[in-house]
This record gives C-alpha cells, structure tokens and sequence, in this order.
C-alpha cells in the first residue's frame, strides 16, 4: 500500500499515440459504471527532440512520446 501513497507510477512504458490513449479512456468509463473509486490518470513523458518538461514535470500531450499511467482516487 506505501507504493500507492507515494503516488508510483503503474507504468511509463505506454506508447503515446491514439489507440492507447482511447484504451485508457475506455478503462476508466468501465471502472465509472462498475462503482469503482479508482481511476487511471496519464501524465506525458520522454520528450520528443527539441522539447523540454515544463513547470511540475508535465508535458503537452504533442510534445511526448510515451505515457506514464498512476493510480488515483
């Protein structure tokens, strides 16, 4: 549970392209209708060539190359 409370990420290996994007947004309205309380929040990681990580680490969803998938309430 302590990785959980220290707000780990799941994943950072997802690539960042339409398909994965809609699959995550399928999981999460799937997780709405059965009651769950947990969601999957995406933050963009690995920056493309020429971009940097912007104020709080974040990056624009253009700007990325991968996906990094957390665990939230």
């Amino acid at each position: 549970m302590s990785q959980l409370q220290g707000c780990g990420h799941l994943t950072n290996r997802i690539p960042n392209n339409f398909i994965s994007r809609w699959l995550i947004k399928k999981a999460n309205k799937s997780m709405e209708l059965s009651g769950s309380v947990w969601r999957l929040k995406i933050r963009y990681r690995k920056p493309k060539k020429g971009k940097h990580y912007g104020w709080g680490g974040g990056l624009r969803r253009a700007d990325a190359k991968r996906i990094a998938l957390y665990l939230r309430r």
